[in-house]
Protein backbone atom coordinates (compact mmCIF):
# COMPACT_ATOMS: atom_id res chain seq x y z
CA UNK A 1 0.00 0.00 0.00
CA UNK A 2 2.86 2.42 0.62
CA UNK A 3 4.46 1.44 -2.22
CA UNK A 4 1.47 2.38 -4.66
CA UNK A 5 1.05 5.61 -2.50
CA UNK A 6 4.76 6.54 -2.86
CA UNK A 7 4.59 5.85 -7.02
CA UNK A 8 1.12 8.16 -7.09
CA UNK A 9 3.47 11.22 -5.39
CA UNK A 10 5.90 11.00 -7.76
CA UNK A 11 4.42 10.63 -11.05
CA UNK A 12 1.99 13.10 -10.20
CA UNK A 13 -0.71 11.89 -13.14
CA UNK A 14 -3.93 12.22 -10.90
CA UNK A 15 -6.09 14.84 -10.21
CA UNK A 16 -9.02 12.95 -8.22
CA UNK A 17 -7.08 12.38 -4.47
CA UNK A 18 -7.92 16.25 -4.65
CA UNK A 19 -11.61 16.36 -4.06
CA UNK A 20 -13.54 12.92 -3.22
CA UNK A 21 -16.51 14.07 -4.50
CA UNK A 22 -14.83 14.91 -7.33
CA UNK A 23 -13.66 11.46 -7.85
CA UNK A 24 -17.05 9.81 -7.43
CA UNK A 25 -18.55 12.70 -9.91
CA UNK A 26 -16.30 11.61 -12.66
CA UNK A 27 -16.42 7.73 -12.33
CA UNK A 28 -20.44 8.32 -12.00
CA UNK A 29 -19.90 10.04 -15.53
CA UNK A 30 -17.47 7.89 -16.82
CA UNK A 31 -20.15 4.94 -16.13
CA UNK A 32 -23.01 6.87 -18.08
CA UNK A 33 -20.86 7.59 -21.13
CA UNK A 34 -19.94 4.44 -21.40
CA UNK A 35 -23.33 2.86 -21.67
CA UNK A 36 -24.21 4.84 -25.31
CA UNK A 37 -22.58 3.86 -28.40
CA UNK A 38 -20.26 5.82 -30.37
CA UNK A 39 -20.72 6.22 -34.26
CA UNK A 40 -18.96 8.35 -36.96
CA UNK A 41 -20.12 8.58 -40.52
CA UNK A 42 -16.20 8.07 -41.64
CA UNK A 43 -15.73 7.73 -45.24
CA UNK A 44 -13.43 4.60 -46.66
CA UNK A 45 -9.84 5.88 -45.54
CA UNK A 46 -6.83 7.09 -47.64
CA UNK A 47 -3.92 5.15 -47.23
CA UNK A 48 -1.05 7.41 -45.47
CA UNK A 49 2.95 6.36 -46.00
CA UNK A 50 4.11 4.06 -43.31
CA UNK A 51 6.08 5.78 -40.29
CA UNK A 52 8.20 3.19 -39.81
CA UNK A 53 10.32 4.15 -42.79
CA UNK A 54 13.97 5.36 -42.35
CA UNK A 55 14.24 8.89 -41.03
CA UNK A 56 14.89 10.37 -44.40
CA UNK A 57 11.97 8.76 -45.71
CA UNK A 58 9.65 10.11 -43.13
CA UNK A 59 6.47 11.36 -44.63
CA UNK A 60 6.02 14.59 -42.75
CA UNK A 61 7.13 18.20 -42.75
CA UNK A 62 10.29 18.48 -40.13
CA UNK A 63 11.88 21.47 -38.99
CA UNK A 64 16.00 21.84 -38.15
CA UNK A 65 15.63 20.68 -34.46
CA UNK A 66 14.17 17.39 -35.94
CA UNK A 67 10.39 18.33 -35.27
CA UNK A 68 7.51 17.56 -36.74
CA UNK A 69 5.99 21.20 -38.45
CA UNK A 70 2.84 22.14 -36.75
CA UNK A 71 -0.31 24.92 -37.22
CA UNK A 72 -1.17 26.18 -34.60
CA UNK A 73 -4.78 26.71 -33.44
CA UNK A 74 -7.10 28.95 -31.33
CA UNK A 75 -10.63 27.17 -30.40
CA UNK A 76 -13.35 29.55 -29.75
CA UNK A 77 -16.16 27.40 -30.42
CA UNK A 78 -16.96 23.78 -30.77
CA UNK A 79 -17.57 24.55 -34.87
CA UNK A 80 -12.98 25.07 -34.74
CA UNK A 81 -12.21 21.69 -33.90
CA UNK A 82 -11.89 19.55 -36.57
CA UNK A 83 -13.49 16.25 -37.05
CA UNK A 84 -11.20 14.29 -39.52
CA UNK A 85 -12.78 12.15 -42.15
CA UNK A 86 -9.49 10.43 -43.15
CA UNK A 87 -7.40 8.49 -41.04
CA UNK A 88 -4.68 10.87 -42.23
CA UNK A 89 -5.09 14.00 -40.38
CA UNK A 90 -3.56 17.72 -40.33
CA UNK A 91 -1.05 18.07 -37.50
CA UNK A 92 -2.98 20.54 -35.57
CA UNK A 93 -1.59 21.80 -32.10
CA UNK A 94 -4.32 23.35 -30.35
CA UNK A 95 -3.50 26.56 -27.95
CA UNK A 96 -6.60 25.89 -26.15
CA UNK A 97 -9.49 24.13 -24.95
CA UNK A 98 -13.50 24.73 -24.26
CA UNK A 99 -15.99 23.47 -22.52
CA UNK A 100 -17.83 20.78 -24.43
CA UNK A 101 -20.80 20.53 -22.19
CA UNK A 102 -23.72 22.35 -24.03
CA UNK A 103 -23.45 19.58 -27.00
CA UNK A 104 -25.13 16.24 -27.59
CA UNK A 105 -23.44 13.63 -26.15
CA UNK A 106 -22.46 11.78 -29.50
CA UNK A 107 -21.11 15.17 -30.67
CA UNK A 108 -18.90 16.27 -27.52
CA UNK A 109 -17.29 12.86 -27.50
CA UNK A 110 -16.41 13.11 -31.18
CA UNK A 111 -15.00 16.76 -31.08
CA UNK A 112 -13.24 15.86 -27.87
CA UNK A 113 -11.66 12.72 -28.91
CA UNK A 114 -10.70 15.10 -32.19
CA UNK A 115 -9.51 17.70 -30.67
CA UNK A 116 -6.90 15.69 -28.42
CA UNK A 117 -6.27 13.25 -31.64
CA UNK A 118 -3.92 15.87 -33.34
CA UNK A 119 -1.81 16.55 -30.13
CA UNK A 120 -0.82 12.36 -29.61
CA UNK A 121 0.12 11.77 -33.31
CA UNK A 122 2.13 14.93 -33.51
CA UNK A 123 3.92 13.72 -29.91
CA UNK A 124 4.36 10.45 -30.88
CA UNK A 125 5.89 11.35 -34.36
CA UNK A 126 8.22 13.53 -32.44
CA UNK A 127 9.26 10.79 -30.29
CA UNK A 128 9.84 8.30 -32.84
CA UNK A 129 11.94 11.05 -34.73
CA UNK A 130 14.18 10.87 -31.45
CA UNK A 131 14.18 7.23 -30.96
CA UNK A 132 15.56 6.53 -34.47
CA UNK A 133 17.95 9.31 -34.42
CA UNK A 134 19.30 7.37 -30.27
CA UNK A 135 18.77 3.37 -32.40
CA UNK A 136 21.25 4.87 -35.48
CA UNK A 137 23.43 6.13 -32.82
CA UNK A 138 23.27 2.86 -30.54
CA UNK A 139 24.71 0.99 -33.71
CA UNK A 140 27.66 3.90 -34.69
CA UNK A 141 30.93 3.70 -33.33
CA UNK A 142 31.61 6.39 -30.75
CA UNK A 143 34.36 7.80 -32.90
CA UNK A 144 31.91 8.57 -35.13
CA UNK A 145 29.57 10.37 -33.30
CA UNK A 146 29.36 14.32 -33.96
CA UNK A 147 29.67 16.89 -31.04
CA UNK A 148 25.95 17.05 -31.42
CA UNK A 149 25.38 13.71 -31.20
CA UNK A 150 26.81 13.83 -27.79
CA UNK A 151 24.87 16.69 -27.07
CA UNK A 152 21.42 15.12 -28.30
CA UNK A 153 22.31 12.52 -26.19
CA UNK A 154 23.41 13.97 -23.15
CA UNK A 155 19.87 16.34 -22.83
CA UNK A 156 17.37 13.11 -23.52
CA UNK A 157 20.00 11.20 -20.63
CA UNK A 158 18.95 14.03 -18.52
CA UNK A 159 15.57 14.17 -18.99
CA UNK A 160 14.93 10.25 -18.90
CA UNK A 161 17.24 9.49 -15.93
CA UNK A 162 19.29 6.99 -17.47
CA UNK A 163 22.73 6.87 -18.69
CA UNK A 164 21.88 3.61 -20.85
CA UNK A 165 21.22 4.41 -24.49
CA UNK A 166 19.07 1.27 -24.85
CA UNK A 167 17.14 1.90 -22.00
CA UNK A 168 16.74 5.34 -23.54
CA UNK A 169 15.53 3.78 -26.41
CA UNK A 170 12.90 1.94 -24.57
CA UNK A 171 11.64 4.81 -22.64
CA UNK A 172 11.58 6.78 -25.58
CA UNK A 173 8.39 4.44 -27.29
CA UNK A 174 5.25 4.82 -27.47
CA UNK A 175 2.00 3.24 -27.11
CA UNK A 176 -1.63 3.14 -28.98
CA UNK A 177 -3.41 6.22 -29.44
CA UNK A 178 -6.51 4.28 -28.11
CA UNK A 179 -5.36 4.29 -24.59
CA UNK A 180 -4.11 7.69 -24.13
CA UNK A 181 -7.30 8.75 -25.52
CA UNK A 182 -9.42 6.97 -23.03
CA UNK A 183 -6.94 8.10 -20.36
CA UNK A 184 -7.61 11.71 -21.22
CA UNK A 185 -11.68 11.60 -21.23
CA UNK A 186 -11.60 9.83 -17.70
CA UNK A 187 -8.31 11.96 -16.22
CA UNK A 188 -10.27 15.26 -17.27
CA UNK A 189 -13.80 13.93 -17.00
CA UNK A 190 -14.89 14.58 -20.58
CA UNK A 191 -12.46 17.94 -21.03
CA UNK A 192 -14.74 19.32 -18.00
CA UNK A 193 -12.07 19.49 -15.06
CA UNK A 194 -11.00 23.16 -14.32
CA UNK A 195 -7.38 21.78 -14.76
CA UNK A 196 -8.33 21.35 -18.56
CA UNK A 197 -10.17 23.93 -19.27
CA UNK A 198 -7.42 26.44 -17.95
CA UNK A 199 -4.33 24.86 -17.98
CA UNK A 200 -4.53 22.53 -20.37
CA UNK A 201 -3.56 19.92 -17.71
CA UNK A 202 -5.24 17.29 -19.25
CA UNK A 203 -3.98 14.23 -16.92
CA UNK A 204 -4.00 16.68 -13.93
CA UNK A 205 -0.05 16.69 -13.91
CA UNK A 206 1.04 18.01 -10.53
CA UNK A 207 3.65 20.88 -10.46
CA UNK A 208 6.40 20.91 -7.93
CA UNK A 209 8.51 23.85 -9.04
CA UNK A 210 7.59 27.32 -8.36
CA UNK A 211 8.93 28.78 -11.40
CA UNK A 212 7.06 26.72 -13.86
CA UNK A 213 3.41 28.02 -14.89
CA UNK A 214 0.74 26.24 -12.96
CA UNK A 215 -2.25 26.90 -11.19
CA UNK A 216 -3.84 26.23 -8.12
CA UNK A 217 -5.93 23.61 -7.09
CA UNK A 218 -8.90 24.43 -4.71
CA UNK A 219 -8.46 21.37 -2.67
CA UNK A 220 -5.09 21.53 -0.23
CA UNK A 221 -3.36 17.76 1.10
CA UNK A 222 -2.26 17.85 4.50
CA UNK A 223 -2.99 21.33 5.05
CA UNK A 224 -0.10 22.34 1.95
CA UNK A 225 -1.11 24.05 -1.27
CA UNK A 226 -1.28 21.67 -4.55
CA UNK A 227 -0.28 23.11 -7.96
CA UNK A 228 -0.85 21.70 -11.24
CA UNK A 229 1.18 22.27 -14.55
CA UNK A 230 -0.11 24.67 -17.01
CA UNK A 231 1.05 24.04 -20.52
CA UNK A 232 0.91 26.14 -23.49
CA UNK A 233 -0.69 23.73 -26.20
CA UNK A 234 -2.09 20.34 -25.51
CA UNK A 235 0.91 19.01 -27.15
CA UNK A 236 3.02 20.37 -24.53
CA UNK A 237 0.82 18.32 -22.13
CA UNK A 238 0.90 15.02 -24.60
CA UNK A 239 4.61 15.67 -24.83
CA UNK A 240 5.03 15.47 -21.01
CA UNK A 241 2.50 12.98 -20.58
CA UNK A 242 4.74 10.46 -22.53
CA UNK A 243 7.71 11.79 -20.62
CA UNK A 244 5.74 10.81 -17.36
CA UNK A 245 5.31 7.40 -18.54
CA UNK A 246 8.34 6.59 -19.79
CA UNK A 247 10.40 7.52 -17.05
CA UNK A 248 8.22 7.13 -14.01
CA UNK A 249 7.53 3.89 -11.89
CA UNK A 250 5.86 1.98 -15.19
CA UNK A 251 8.31 -0.20 -15.77
CA UNK A 252 6.23 -2.78 -16.28
CA UNK A 253 4.18 -1.02 -18.93
CA UNK A 254 7.38 -0.14 -20.94
CA UNK A 255 8.01 -3.65 -20.87
CA UNK A 256 4.93 -5.06 -22.24
CA UNK A 257 4.24 -2.63 -24.63
CA UNK A 258 7.70 -4.00 -26.17
CA UNK A 259 5.62 -6.87 -26.51
CA UNK A 260 2.25 -5.75 -27.84
CA UNK A 261 0.37 -3.24 -29.38
CA UNK A 262 -2.95 -4.52 -28.54
CA UNK A 263 -4.14 -1.76 -25.92
CA UNK A 264 -6.81 -4.14 -23.83
CA UNK A 265 -3.87 -6.07 -23.25
CA UNK A 266 -1.51 -3.33 -22.07
CA UNK A 267 -4.15 -1.21 -20.01
CA UNK A 268 -3.40 -4.38 -17.26
CA UNK A 269 -0.20 -2.56 -16.44
CA UNK A 270 -1.28 0.93 -15.83
CA UNK A 271 -2.92 -0.20 -12.30
CA UNK A 272 -1.19 2.34 -10.25
CA UNK A 273 -1.69 5.20 -12.58
CA UNK A 274 -5.00 6.46 -10.76
CA UNK A 275 -7.05 6.21 -7.54
CA UNK A 276 -9.96 4.85 -9.52
CA UNK A 277 -11.05 1.50 -8.70
CA UNK A 278 -10.62 -1.24 -11.55
CA UNK A 279 -9.08 1.55 -13.30
CA UNK A 280 -7.32 -1.33 -15.99
CA UNK A 281 -10.97 -2.59 -16.69
CA UNK A 282 -12.54 0.90 -16.49
CA UNK A 283 -9.94 1.81 -19.42
CA UNK A 284 -10.57 -1.74 -21.44
CA UNK A 285 -14.19 -0.83 -21.34
CA UNK A 286 -14.16 2.57 -22.67
CA UNK A 287 -11.66 1.63 -25.16
CA UNK A 288 -13.86 -0.82 -26.02
CA UNK A 289 -17.30 0.90 -25.84
CA UNK A 290 -16.26 4.31 -27.23
CA UNK A 291 -14.86 2.28 -30.07
CA UNK A 292 -11.42 3.80 -29.38
CA UNK A 293 -9.03 1.64 -31.38
CA UNK A 294 -9.90 3.05 -35.06
CA UNK A 295 -7.81 5.97 -33.82
CA UNK A 296 -5.28 3.78 -33.08
CA UNK A 297 -4.22 3.40 -37.04
CA UNK A 298 -4.48 7.38 -38.11
CA UNK A 299 -1.43 9.01 -39.07
CA UNK A 300 -0.16 12.43 -39.90
CA UNK A 301 -0.43 14.22 -42.63
CA UNK A 302 2.64 15.79 -44.72
CA UNK A 303 -0.03 18.08 -46.20
CA UNK A 304 0.66 21.29 -44.46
Amino acid sequence: MKKHFLTFLSCSLTLFALDNAYLEKVEKEVNNYNVQTVSYNIPKPLEPKSLNAQKSELPLNVTEDDKIVTVNKKIKTPDDIKVFTSKVIEPINYTNTISLNKLQVSEKKQKFFHMILPAILISKANLKLKRERVLALSNTPQTEWSEDDYKFLEDLYKKYKTNDIKKLANRLKTHPVSIVLAQAAIESAWGESRFFKQANNIFGVWSYNKNEPRIRAKKTRNGKAIYLKKYATLSDAIDDYFLIIGRGAYKSFRHHRNITDNPLELVKYLVNYCELRNYPNKLRKFIVKNKLRKFDKFRLSSNI
